[in-house]
């Protein structure tokens, strides 16, 4: 008798084990394939003026007649359409959504670039093209701080590998840099202490609840123009500004369009995050050495890092 409740125990685990593995595993996908198709995001990006009139400067300094364009997470279009509107020739608009996709299409027609913006609804992570196109511009807005989030590197990668990009292709963004330094910050939020990522937007009154404590180093430098290693593990030495404690990682990012249109945080780009991290006793001067290591567009929870030594 007590064997069987022993492996009935034992069974009920295996399948509880099974359950939680299935959840896991439903939840990760649902991040990596999901996370960004949101309406409402989108509808975010378009009314960010300081971004999207920061992209279309660029776009329109840049483009010439002839070209050949791809805009890959078009979202709304309005990248496709700022691309039509400054002349280039052809048009290919990608979106992984088909409901946003929708949206998109109407848009073109609407306003008068229906036959010259190619519409695609795929993955472009590993969206297959016609073996002899070439684009001449690529804009891609798939933007997050640190790069942690979007595919925008896989995307990039996949243009690489398919030979559909070349030396002279033109990549709106072309860098995108980001900054790292140790930090408190103020995880108490209704009397509760909640020990988060968290993304600091402007106007959040949590943007207030942090102070930096050491000075900022780059962390990393991506450039869209070659294949990207989507690796990416260092150590910082950081070296400390103020007494105190620390108790996170500070990450920021920058965004050069071209050499010379460049847009740090705006109301829906390269938010500045805290990382929670172990919590340690600082004084002014200290130099401290912070290992990351995480994978390009796999999100925070492959994000990692922390202080080694002592």
């Amino acid at each position: 008798m007590e064997e069987e409740k022993e492996a009935g125990a034992i069974e009920n685990v295996l399948i509880i084990a099974k359950l939680t593995e299935q959840t896991r595993n439903m939840s990760l996908k649902i991040q990596e394939e999901d996370a960004f198709s949101s309406i409402d995001c989108v509808g975010q990006c378009l009314i960010d003026e300081v971004r999207t009139k920061a992209f279309e400067k660029a776009i329109k300094r840049v483009t010439k007649p002839d070209w050949t364009a791809l805009d890959i997470g078009t979202g709304s279009g309005i990248m496709a359409l700022f691309a039509a509107r400054s002349g280039a020739k052809n048009v290919f608009a990608v979106e992984y959504d088909p409901c946003v996709a929708d949206i998109a299409r109407e848009n073109f027609v609407n306003n008068g670039f229906g036959d010259k913006i190619n519409l695609i609804i795929g993955d472009a992570r590993d969206l297959k093209f016609k073996n002899n196109i070439k684009f001449d511009l690529v804009i891609m807005e798939m933007l997050t701080t640190g790069m942690i989030d979007e595919f925008q590197v896989q995307a990039v990668n996949n243009l690489h590998k398919q030979k559909v990009v070349f030396d002279s292709t033109v990549f709106i963004p072309c860098v995108q840099e980001t900054y790292i330094s140790l930090a408190e910050m103020n995880f108490s939020m209704y009397d509760f202490e909640m020990k988060m990522v968290k993304h600091l937007w402007h106007g959040l009154s949590e943007n207030q609840n942090y102070s930096i404590k050491s000075e900022s180093k780059l962390l990393n430098s991506v450039s869209f123009g070659s294949a990207i290693n989507e690796k990416f593990n260092g150590i910082i030495t950081l070296k400390i500004d103020k007494s105190g404690v620390v108790n996170c990682v500070h990450i920021s990012s920058k965004t050069y369009l071209t050499d010379k249109i460049v847009i740090g945080d705006t109301e829906t780009l390269n938010a500045p995050v805290v990382v929670p991290i172990a919590e340690r006793h600082v004084k002014k001067g200290d130099e401290l050495n912070v290992h990351v290591s995480y994978i390009f567009g796999k999100g925070f929870q492959n994000f990692k890092a922390e202080i080694i030594g002592k």
